[in-house]
């Protein structure tokens, strides 16, 4: 359980009369994320994720766990920097090379900060193969900081500079097994987005210079978004608005167009990477056989601010409730006040301690400024987007004492419900309870065909 007053959060407190002249401030998440305390801006494209960010990030990092490892996945660790000479030969060092931000070692060595590991990963599988086919398929992932060169950062940590992503690669003997991979992972990708409660579309997109033979994107509709989708309403297609026509290929009805962000992006790599650069495994037959790839990716970063780009409001911060950074604040009464003298620190903190048992374990935050109104920490809370609030406000002077329940719904919360002590706690457990979605992923029943 911890105490508001002991949390790392540099609040931006902008006066009521301010002109705002930062023309740097581009979209909401940018501005909350920086007002709130939650990231700070260290030079173009960088950023400082303060504490309560980092428990967002550590949340999402967890659900991305769970989804992968139920399908199969192995989380590893790949150096940031990758060897220049394996990027040169796959050919995307010419292809890409501006976006990437590239160093030299005292020997004169050239290495690049990674925006992805295609080519490191194939490296790795060249170096212990050649693999055989019964080891295969392979499913790797993982969860580190990737760095790219944008030529204008903006949107705060929706483009920036360095950002933390899940990267995972297939290693395959077949396409037909590369196609059965990319539906499990469609399906984990697919259960993470539910359990954030949040309306992602896969679309079909070019796979660019990845390369590949099968490229979807993960696309989340929002106004700050720089990607389009054309969305019709009549046969519920979503797809990249692709050329000037808003006529639905599906079913020919006028679509509307919708601005919206890239939060994953999937791809059936084949042998472009494999082939480059030696990786092999051995079939039956004993000869040596590129190993079929396939990767994906989910922003992490991004989907935090993402998130909050699509449920706040332009004041306040909203959350998925996986993710929120605290599920449950405690608003005690005002220091002094009657309130105070009937139902005090002592018992606003026992109020915590029964409510993390009840299902909220490291989930609670005691407001312990007492100097201030109940009005002015209430005011802070909703801008911050606790899921739930309770306040012990002048009802805690009957007997028994009933406490104010607020839980988070679309843009505000909920008119307060009074609650007894033991009432609060069972609805306070029924809530979090519903929150607690399994994440045990079946497999998809879409499928691809995969060519060579």
């Amino acid at each position: 359980m911890r105490y508001l007053s002991q949390i790392f959060q540099p609040v931006i407190t902008i006066p009521r009369d301010a002109v705002i002249k930062n023309t740097e401030i581009t979209c909401k998440s940018q501005k909350l994320l920086l007002e709130c305390g939650l990231v700070r801006p260290t030079s173009a494209g960088f950023f400082t994720l303060l504490p309560l960010a980092r428990r967002v990030v550590n949340k999402l990092e967890n659900l991305v766990n769970q989804c992968m490892e139920e399908i199969g996945a192995q989380r590893m660790s790949l150096p940031s920097l990758t060897a220049s000479k394996l990027w040169e030969k796959t050919g995307r060092l010419q292809d890409v090379g501006v976006e990437l931000l590239k160093v030299e070692d005292r020997h004169g060595k050239k290495y690049l900060l990674s925006p992805t590991h295609e080519e490191a990963m194939a490296d790795l599988l060249a170096d212990i193969g050649p693999l055989s086919y019964k080891q295969l398929p392979l499913l790797l992932y993982q969860i580190s900081n990737k760095f790219r060169d944008e030529p204008r950062p903006k949107h705060g940590l929706l483009r920036s500079r360095e950002f933390s992503m899940l990267d995972a690669y297939g290693a395959h003997t077949t396409p037909a097994c590369a196609s059965e991979t990319y539906d499990r992972v469609t399906s984990a990708y697919r259960k993470l987005f539910d359990i954030l409660q949040l309306p992602i579309h896969r679309v079909s997109a070019p796979s660019g210079a990845m390369g590949g033979t099968l490229s979807h994107e993960w696309q989340l509709p929002a106004d700050a978004g720089e990607d389009i989708l054309a969305v019709c309403h009549k046969c519920d297609s979503i797809a990249r608005a692709h050329n000037e026509s808003k006529v639905c290929d599906k079913c020919a009805s006028e679509t509307q167009y919708v601005n919206s962000i890239e939060v994953g992006h999937t791809f059936v790599l084949g042998a472009r990477y494999s082939a480059a650069l030696g990786a092999h495994y051995t079939a039956r037959d004993s000869t040596p056989t590129p190993i079929f790839m396939s990767c994906y990716g989910i922003g992490i970063t991004r989907l935090l601010a993402a998130s909050v780009e699509v449920l706040a409001n332009d004041k306040a911060l909203r959350w998925p409730d996986a993710i929120a950074p605290y599920k449950l604040l405690i608003i005690g009464p005002k220091e002094g006040s009657k309130e105070w003298s009937m139902h005090g620190w002592e018992e606003v903190q026992t109020l915590g301690q029964e409510l993390e048992a009840a299902g909220l374990a490291g989930e609670v935050l005691l407001d312990d400024k007492h100097s201030h109104t109940i009005g002015r920490r209430m005011k802070a809370a909703d801008r911050m987007g606790y899921p739930m609030i309770v306040v012990c406000g002048r009802s805690t002077t009957e007997n028994p004492p009933k406490y104010e329940l607020y839980v988070s719904k679309g843009v505000g919360y909920t008119k307060p419900v009074l609650l007894a002590r033991t009432e609060l706690i069972t609805e306070v457990a029924r809530i979090a309870g519903n929150g607690n979605i399994d994440v045990t992923v079946k497999d998809s029943k879409e499928k691809h065909v995969v060519e060579n």
